[in-house]
């Protein structure tokens, strides 16, 4: 359980230190206040990436040098800062030179509108969405994941440089090795949305009479994958680019055997995003036997009142829960923090 968070030029906070004394904390405020921004600097002290932007300088409050995060539990004290020379993170004090040994410890699932775009975003959104959940739970994931990023922006940066009548002895070396991270890429995938469905179903099933579940689409099989690595090279130096892999996947979420993204209204889309959210919860516990914070960012906006209450009475106990909205809601169970603009 999340028990303080120090920020120091996160966004529009200069300085802000908050403390938790509750497992379900709801933070209100107008808008502009820096509501989100607070659930976005946990996020990120946990994955070390923002949900909202991939440009990480926009995480900087304007003008200033460096931004910190501080978040201590009842088990681990968690730093990161971030600056133009990149980022340092620590646990306990301890600095972890690598990322990958920082990721992980923190254990958080959060609902952000943004998140719709797993339903009507590009594959790159749900790759990410694949990639970043899944390295919580696997560091193997994470060693292939950087290998095969790695060993394929070698083999783009020669196809740049190489002719069709040159040696391929160096792309295809840089093709085996490409292979052997990207299989194993591919059937974590899988793996994850195989576990992922059973507890997408469970959940669903009570906000919902509709069936869903997650469609995983793979840019090649293991087949298809060495054949185009080992027989379209002459292709890929055309376009100078690598055109097959698990860098091409996509999933996509069957809504009573069609598209979400054609057949689910805006309300629905919303609910099957929160019921993945909360199935992902769910798979975390499971493999991790810990607790998950659960991290909810304007959940409430377009679910009518019905499923409002429907999700409030079933969201999930011994968790910690921190969430904000412009709604009104109250509970003595909930510790209430107010926002002022600044």
């Amino acid at each position: 359980m999340i028990q303080k968070i120090t920020l120091k030029n996160f966004r529009n906070h200069e300085f802000l230190e908050l403390k938790f004394d509750k497992p379900f904390v709801y933070i209100d405020g107008i808008n502009g206040s820096g509501k989100t921004s607070i659930l976005e600097s946990i996020y990120f002290c946990a994955t070390t990436k923002s949900h909202r932007t991939s440009d990480e300088k926009e995480l900087i409050k304007r003008n200033e040098p460096f931004t910190h995060v501080r978040v201590i539990t009842d088990e681990n004290k968690f730093d990161l800062v971030l600056s133009k020379h990149g980022k340092r993170a620590s646990i306990d004090s301890i600095e972890k030179r690598k990322i990958s040994d920082f990721i992980g410890h923190l254990r958080v699932v959060m609902f952000a509108p943004e998140d719709l775009d797993l339903i009507k975003g590009s594959p790159s959104n749900r790759r990410q969405f694949l990639d970043l959940e899944w390295m919580q739970l696997s560091k193997g994931y994470l060693k292939q994941l950087n290998t095969y990023k790695n060993v394929l922006k070698q083999r783009n940066s020669l196809l740049k440089k190489i002719g069709i009548e040159d040696d391929y002895t160096f792309l295809n070396i840089l093709g085996d090795q490409l292979f052997e991270a990207g299989i194993e890429i591919i059937n974590q995938r899988r793996e994850f949305i195989e576990e992922i469905n059973q507890y997408l179903y469970e959940i669903y099933s009570l906000f919902s009479e509709h069936h869903v579940k997650l469609i995983y689409k793979p840019d090649v099989d293991e087949k298809g994958f060495k054949n185009a690595l080992n027989k379209q090279q002459k292709q890929d130096i055309i376009y100078q680019n690598t055109l097959s892999g698990p860098h091409r996947d996509d999933f996509y979420i069957d809504f009573n055997g069609f598209d979400a993204k054609s057949y689910a209204s805006q309300g629905e889309q919303r609910l099957i995003v929160v019921a993945l959210k909360l199935a992902l919860l769910k798979l975390i516990e499971h493999k991790t036997n810990k607790q998950v914070v659960l991290l909810l960012d304007d959940v409430l906006s377009e679910l009518d009142f019905e499923k409002q209450k429907l999700f409030l009475d079933h969201l999930p106990k011994g968790h910690q829960i921190l969430m904000n909205s412009a709604l009104p809601i109250e509970g003595e169970h909930i510790q209430m923090i107010h926002l002022k603009k600044e």
